[in-house]
């Protein structure tokens, strides 16, 4: 018996040393936009866990929600300057700066499953992506990007019933111009603005409603700012991508650089995995707090990306994407 109990407090002992801070650690922030009860956010915390046990306190690994340093449009210029050492920006706000990130955003990605997505963006489409996303922004991609889910619309006053409802309605949308385009096509408005603005202005009224995931709903707890209805569409896939600002990337070496990506990579399934779940509870939850959600009709989706895909070079033109990355994506789906 005593044997046991000098095992468990060694043990103790050794768990809590391994997540001391050394006294010349190297600061490292992740700056989030979303709060505490996010998938993201959770999502971190065994990826921050796995960090702190193998880098031993040579890392100070802190995590700041809710956009306490920086908003999320704001996160990948703050890595690159070194204000922050890590963040997770939405793919979104990237492509603001490399537009090929917004490569999701076409009508070729509208309706795909999870899968199909993985398999296009997880290989050599997404390695290709990345190269020139570190490049154009002096970061550091340290693995596979991680889930949100598929979006959905809601709105406030006029009920979700088809899409053609969404005619006339001011919609946020994330920064994305091929977002934007998209959202047009419907014949709505769409407006970027920060997430973090999102509650104050549909209380305002400033936009009729938003295009985003049931998750980031429940997360924010928007039933509270007005929104009554749904549609699920499954007419866009969210990602996060996990970066390291080169300032740090190339202070902490070779040891260290190896421990943040094998830690992001061994906790990076498991993340994904809860996305997809915590997206079906999130969409009940929402239900149980008023919001009517509806599938949108099957045959009404694919008459929409017929139209969409008809426009889908003139989208490439407008939002600058490469035709011939888009060519090469195109044909990883095939």
């Amino acid at each position: 018996m005593k044997h046991w109990k000098s095992f468990f407090a060694a043990t103790a002992v050794a768990l809590a040393a391994s997540h001391m801070v050394l006294a010349d650690a190297i600061p490292f922030r992740i700056s989030l936009n979303t709060g505490p009860n996010h998938v993201r956010n959770i999502a971190l915390k065994a990826f921050v866990e796995k960090l702190k046990e193998r880098t031993a306190g040579k890392l100070d690994v802190q995590v700041f929600p809710s956009s306490q340093l920086f908003k999320g449009p704001d996160v990948p210029k703050a890595l690159a300057q070194g204000g922050i050492e890590m963040g997770v920006p939405i793919i979104l706000y990237i492509s603001r700066i490399v537009p090929n990130a917004g490569i999701m955003d076409l009508p070729m990605f509208f309706g795909r499953t999870i899968d199909e997505i993985h398999k296009v963006m997880d290989h050599e489409a997404g390695d290709e992506l990345n190269a020139e996303i570190e490049a154009k922004l002096k970061v550091k991609i340290i693995g596979p990007y991680l889930d949100l889910g598929h979006g959905s619309i809601f709105t406030t006053e006029r009920p979700a019933t088809n899409l053609a409802a969404l005619k006339g309605l001011k919609l946020r949308v994330p920064g994305s111009a091929a977002a934007r385009a998209r959202y047009e096509s419907l014949g709505a408005d769409a407006v970027s603005i920060s997430f973090a603005n999102v509650p104050i202005a549909l209380a305002q009224k400033t936009v009729d409603g938003l295009m985003t995931t049931h998750e980031t709903i429940r997360s924010a707890k928007l039933w509270e700012s007005g929104l009554k209805y749904a549609i699920d569409t499954q007419g866009a896939f969210l990602q996060y991508v996990p970066m390291v600002g080169n300032p740090i990337w190339k202070k902490m070496g070779p040891e260290l650089q190896k421990a943040v990506v094998d830690s992001w990579n061994e906790t990076v399934g498991g993340a994904r995995a809860l996305a997809a779940k915590r997206q079906a509870s999130a969409r009940k939850e929402g239900l149980a707090n008023g919001i009517k959600s509806i599938q949108a009709d099957a045959k009404e989706l694919a008459a929409f990306r017929k139209r969409l895909m008809a426009r889908q070079d003139d989208i490439i033109k407008a939002v600058r994407i490469d035709p011939k990355f888009a060519a090469r994506v195109s044909a990883a789906f095939k």
